[in-house]
This record gives C-alpha cells, structure tokens and sequence, in this order.
C-alpha cells in the first residue's frame, strides 16, 4: 500500500501510537521485573532473626508483591495493545 494512502486513512497513525504504546510497556514490565528481581535478592539476604530486620524483610517482600501485581498488570496491558489492528 502506498503511504500516502495510510496517511488518508489514519492507519499509519494508529500503527504508530501502537507500536510507541507497546515500545513503553515493554519497558515497563522490563523495569518491573528487574525490580522484583532486586527486591528478591534483598529479601533473601536480610533473612536474619532480628525483629527489625524481619519488619524490613516484610516490607520488601510486599513492595516485590506489588511490584508483580503490576507487572502482570503492564503485560495484560500489552497483550490487549498487541490485539489492536492497526489497518
């Protein structure tokens, strides 16, 4: 098809907001996931007996919770943008 064509019906426009879309909820769930990653590994290392530490343990076990909520939040997000047609 022609371009000039994509640009009469609005086709290229919408393909283009989409592929930006999924471009920043890529990188989103990237950071999510790197996040979770970091919170995982901090969790592990204060497993100590201190009731200090096991507050913060928990903490940093919620913020991991939250941040796989949200990161399964952004993939639904992504899925629903990949379904979008572009044409």
């Amino acid at each position: 098809m022609y371009s000039f064509a994509l640009t009469q019906t609005g086709a290229g426009e919408t393909a283009w907001a989409r592929a930006q879309t999924l471009a920043a909820l890529r990188t989103a769930v990237e950071a999510l996931d790197d996040v979770r990653a970091s919170l995982a590994v901090l969790a592990s290392d204060t497993d100590w007996h201190s009731d200090g530490v096991r507050a913060m343990q928990r903490s940093l076990d919620e913020l991991r919770q939250g941040a796989r909520v949200e990161a399964s939040e952004m993939r639904s997000r992504e899925s629903e943008a990949e379904r979008i047609d572009a044409s």
